[in-house]
């Protein structure tokens, strides 16, 4: 009798005790490089690159084409730069989404323009303009090389 007891005393305090804490969400990695498939499936959490591809030479004007998750709009664009083998950026300009960012929650086309004079191998980067509770906000990444 006495096990009976202790064995229902100890299920009433576990149906009485809170749930565990909920924790963080798991935001993976700040960065993420492209890969060359320009149909690469639908779009989650970060932005696709449709063109350039991964690899190519590009010359100025560079005509960037792709699509982004609704949340990585800020007032209608988000940020997109060229930056060479050192780091420098050498080119930089919005990406704008070619229907209203805040109609929905559905991933955007964006389209957006980069002019450069430099040369050489550099990286095409994408970044989140909304990160929100996230320090350091998403990226995509996709290396080119540069060409006059």
């Amino acid at each position: 009798m006495r096990i009976f007891i202790a064995v229902l005393a100890a299920s009433a305090l576990s149906a009485c005790s809170p749930p565990p804490a909920p924790t963080a969400p798991d935001w993976g990695s700040a960065t993420t490089t492209q890969t060359p498939v320009p149909s690469a499936g639908p779009v989650t959490d970060i932005a696709r690159v449709t063109a350039p591809a991964a690899n190519v030479t590009v010359t100025s004007p560079l005509h960037v084409t792709g699509i982004a998750p609704a949340n990585w709009y800020f007032e209608n664009q988000f940020p997109v730069r060229l930056i060479d083998a050192q780091g420098n950026t050498v080119a930089e300009a919005p990406a704008t989404p070619r229907v209203n960012w805040m109609e929905n929650t559905e991933p955007k086309e964006f389209d957006a323009t980069l002019t450069f004079s430099a040369t050489g191998p550099a990286t095409l980067v994408l970044q989140e303009d909304n990160s929100g509770d996230r320090p350091t906000p998403r990226e995509t990444r996709v290396p080119v090389l540069l060409t006059r």
